[in-house]
């Protein structure tokens, strides 16, 4: 069966075993969310980088010039790739220990496994499913709803779907609940075949964000 290929320009190699062991441990998980069986089409090159910054450089390097300044790592459609770099043991003021960044190499693969089956998605769908599954939002929409979505004005549609990740707000709040909402609403079977049809996604993409939002507000209000 074909491996993982991997191409490291981090200070330890024993991390690639790490990076690895959390992709092994978490690719179930996932196939079995979007009902799939692991057919040897879901690996992938890996790059594993000494820091933040290289992680960054090296994407420029690498012809991918625009990404946002809060990116710590990323899956590539164009190249099928995972580009992750090596976190400090423990956490620091602007850095993940490594046990965090556990939970966003298992993010990055999300992305990884729904491409390979699904082709390039809109990123306000892709991440929402990402964070549908990595259990980011544990504490729930009406704590998420009275936190944060409440406390601002809602965004344009627009802006989920062609500026992603570019306003002060963050978009993954959004991407969240309109992820949620369609699952809630169309059930999972329906929601895995939405997403093999861009069309569709267009369609019910149109006033997504508002609806998504009044539906859980009056779920919360009863």
């Amino acid at each position: 069966m074909k491996e993982n290929k991997y191409i490291c320009a981090n200070r330890s190699r024993d991390y690639k075993k790490r990076v690895e062991r959390v992709i092994n441990d978490s690719k179930k998980e996932i196939l079995d969310f979007f009902e799939v069986e692991d057919d040897g089409r879901f690996n992938y090159t890996i790059y594993i980088y000494d820091t933040m910054e290289t992680l960054r450089n090296g994407l420029y390097a690498r012809g991918f010039k625009e990404h946002p300044d809060y990116m710590c790592a990323c899956f590539k459609d164009e190249d099928a790739s995972l580009n992750f770099y090596e976190p400090l043991d423990e956490e620091t003021e602007n850095e993940w220990s490594k046990d965090e960044y556990d939970l966003v190499i298992f993010h990055e693969l999300i992305h990884a496994i729904e491409h390979t089956i699904y082709g390039t998605q809109p990123e306000w769908l892709s991440e929402g499913i990402a964070k549908y599954l990595d259990g980011t939002y544990s504490q729930g929409i009406k704590w998420l709803l009275q936190n944060y979505i409440n406390k601002i004005p809602i965004p344009e549609m627009r802006e989920l779907e062609e500026e992603f990740g570019f306003h002060d707000y963050d978009s993954y709040d959004y991407a969240y609940i309109m992820v949620s909402y369609l699952i809630e609403t169309m059930g999972k079977k329906r929601f895995l075949k939405f997403l093999h049809n861009a069309h569709e996604v267009t369609e019910l993409s149109k006033n997504l964000l508002t609806k998504s939002i009044q539906y859980y507000e009056e779920y919360f209000a009863d």
